[in-house]
């Protein structure tokens, strides 16, 4: 039987022609950086850091380059079959990037105890919502809300690398998330009003740009 429930709004509202350039502008710029960014990230981890930290930002390089391509992609096609696709493909690349933007940090500052738990619960989470995201992709806000909340569940572990890590390094993060958290208001009601999306896709480079200091302070001799 065929599901008569709508699209998601931000699939389905028409967009202008000036809207979707600059949706495809913004991300693909953001591409762009990633790219060069991971290049350096993944550089400086093989000449000072140790095989955990190579391999933790190896993951968030490979998950940053993955969303910027993935979202940049879904604005640069016109046929619906595909926009689809990579739009769906985008917002999966979000769960990932989540897990993905923590896992050095984890690497280089909770490997003792039984700290490491949080983040294999958040690449387990990031797993479910992507399920739920494939299988049950009506439920948008639902979506936004897994986002936020995983987000924001290393502040969990906030004792412990507050005693680890520089104070600048938790300030990029924290600068990260609420950017992130305050882009969802335009993520939300981009079908509502002309370039929220465009609005949305600068916060999220915002917040790459301070993950990514963050990320690059674990590394020896960054600073």
């Amino acid at each position: 039987m065929k599901n008569s429930t709508p699209e998601p709004p931000a699939l389905t509202a028409p967009l202008s022609q000036p809207e979707e350039f600059a949706n495809l502008l913004t991300h693909a710029i953001g591409l762009v950086l990633s790219i060069v960014g991971t290049a350096v990230l993944v550089n400086q981890a093989l000449r000072y850091g140790d095989t955990l930290q190579v391999i933790g930002v190896s993951i968030y390089g490979a998950t940053l380059v993955a969303l910027y391509a993935a979202s940049t992609l879904s604005h640069a096609f016109e046929r619906p079959r595909l926009r689809h696709l990579f739009r769906t493909v985008d917002q999966v690349c979000i769960f990932l990037l989540i897990a993905g933007t923590f896992t050095p940090i984890s690497l280089t500052y909770l490997r003792e105890g039984q700290w490491w738990i949080l983040c294999a619960a958040m690449w387990i989470l990031a797993l479910i919502g992507i399920f739920f995201k494939l299988f049950y992709t009506r439920l948008h806000s639902v979506t936004v809300g897994a986002y936020i909340l995983l987000g924001w569940l290393p502040i969990t572990a906030m004792k412990p690398i507050l005693e680890a890590a520089p104070v600048a390094m938790l300030g990029w993060m924290l600068a990260g998330g609420m950017l992130y958290t305050i882009g969802t208001i335009f993520l939300m009601r981009d079908n509502r009003v002309p370039f929220f999306h465009a609005t949305w896709h600068l916060f999220v480079i915002g917040g790459s740009a301070c993950h990514y200091c963050a990320v690059m302070i674990t590394m020896p001799n960054s600073l």
